[in-house]
């Protein structure tokens, strides 16, 4: 019964690895994606020490047998290690070179229309496009799940007309007919704790109007990233990669049910001696 366990245990595991592996290749063309890698831990084990005295002699492993119980996904590691960078030319297309994220926020409204709380989400996906925002009363910047992008402070980025003619610095400022702003670019000391959400976003953890600076540092200022206007990041997916990655979890699969076979023939044998 416990090679069943052990079997089945992996192969639950595994299955989670395969969907983890189709989520980075139906992501290979997503602007700013950071594949997600599967590490396995091992389940609790059992030590049996009651041995024959003459099996514990010249031995240079611990007393007893360990009976294992098989194997989990213990977690999924986010790989921040940089896509390529193509150039586009857009004025709003923006790529941070080096660590942090995007804050954009969205307001949340209930069935009358009325808004009821604010969410803040990360994101690496620098391509944004302008449009008119009633309840800001100006255009924004956001993102293809309707995020708008944020400040050095939070706050909505408002430009009061429809301007392509949009100057971003390096260090994050943006100006259009006169307005400045500074773009908020925040570092993750954890980056694996946090909660992908879809849409290519990650839930930043912060309350309505809460200011990011209480929890995070700003990269920028940091010097651990800067901006390049008219430039996308790619997702940092490779095709061989996965599909090398794939081929290994197939053949861990096959393994694991080739197992489980075996255990209920040998099952079946001992059923048939016993009833003899």
């Amino acid at each position: 019964m416990q090679s069943l366990h052990i079997s089945t245990s992996a192969m639950r595991g595994i299955q989670q690895a395969l969907d983890n592996t189709a989520n980075n290749l139906a992501n290979i063309d997503t602007v700013g994606y950071k594949r997600r890698t599967a590490s396995f831990s091992e389940l609790l084990s059992d030590s049996m020490t009651d041995q024959p005295a003459m099996d514990n002699q010249n031995r240079s492993s611990a007393a007893g047998l360990r009976i294992g119980s098989g194997a989990r996904l213990g977690m999924t590691r986010l790989d921040l290690a940089p896509g390529s960078i193509e150039e586009t030319g857009k004025p709003t297309d923006v790529v941070i070179e080096g660590q942090g994220y995007f804050l954009v926020t969205k307001k949340i409204k209930d069935a009358a229309g009325e808004i009821i709380r604010e969410e803040s989400r990360f994101t690496r996906d620098g391509s944004f496009k302008i449009q008119y925002d009633d309840d800001e009363g100006g255009y924004v910047l956001h993102t293809t799940s309707g995020h708008i992008l944020t400040d050095e402070n939070g706050v909505s980025i408002v430009l009061q007309e429809p301007i392509e003619d949009i100057k971003i610095t390096p260090d994050g400022e943006i100006s259009a007919n006169g307005d400045t702003f500074k773009i908020g670019v925040w570092k993750v000391d954890n980056p694996d704790q946090l909660q992908q959400v879809g849409q290519n976003l990650f839930d930043a953890e912060l309350d309505t109007e809460e200011n990011p600076m209480a929890k995070y540092e700003n990269a920028i200022e940091l010097r651990v990233a800067k901006l390049r206007q008219g430039a996308l990041e790619g997702s940092n997916v490779t095709m061989t990669q996965e599909m090398s990655q794939l081929v290994n979890i197939q053949r861990a699969y096959q393994l694991n049910s080739r197992a489980i076979g075996i255990s209920d023939q040998m099952m079946e044998i001992a059923n048939s001696l016993r009833s003899r």
